[in-house]
């Protein structure tokens, strides 16, 4: 009967470590994101059905950060600072949860900001208003939920001639 106990006493012992063990490590998920640009047609001739609706083009080398929550404050902490690939895609291994994406640019000060992206304004181009930026600085690029392993696509939006900086207005002459 001793014989018999103490096997079973061992292996429940082991059991409960596991248990105990598993329940102390987080849950690690694999999320998939990729970023891509949508590139409007911005030509004055009248274009071919298939480049009228613009184009997509990945977000190559863009650095991205991911902060947790479901509500973005000024001061926030980065969760992760990452770097896109080539292709415009990473992979990442995150515990379940919410997150917030948001461009690195944004973390920049507009001096830092305006030194890495060169000089905005010129004959063709004027900034707009100065909270703009304050606000643009702000705003959360995307929101998402970890559950399981995912995919995630993230996409900007172009304007012509001003690219994604919505704090920037095209004055120029129009399009041929």
């Amino acid at each position: 009967m001793k014989l018999l106990l103490f096997p079973l006493l061992l292996l429940a012992s082991a059991c409960g470590m596991l248990t105990t063990a598993d329940s102390q490590q987080p849950t690690l998920k694999t999320v998939q994101l990729s970023g891509s640009v949508h590139k409007p047609y911005c030509g004055g001739a009248k274009p071919h059905p298939d480049i009228a609706s613009g184009y997509n083009e990945a977000l190559s080398f863009e650095k991205v950060a991911i902060l947790r929550g479901t509500s973005y404050t000024d001061g926030m902490p980065v969760f992760k600072e990452v770097q896109l690939d080539e292709s415009g895609k990473i992979t990442l291994q995150l515990e379940k949860g919410n997150y917030m994406l948001m461009l690195s640019d944004k973390f920049l000060s507009l001096e830092d900001f305006m030194n890495e992206n060169g000089s905005i304004e010129n004959e063709h181009y004027r900034l707009k208003d100065p909270d703009c930026f304050k606000q643009w600085k702000t705003t959360v690029d995307l929101y998402f939920t970890v559950e399981s392993d995912t995919l995630i696509a993230f996409q900007q939006k172009a304007k012509c001639w001003v690219g994604t900086n919505p704090c920037l207005e095209y004055v120029g002459p129009p399009a041929p």
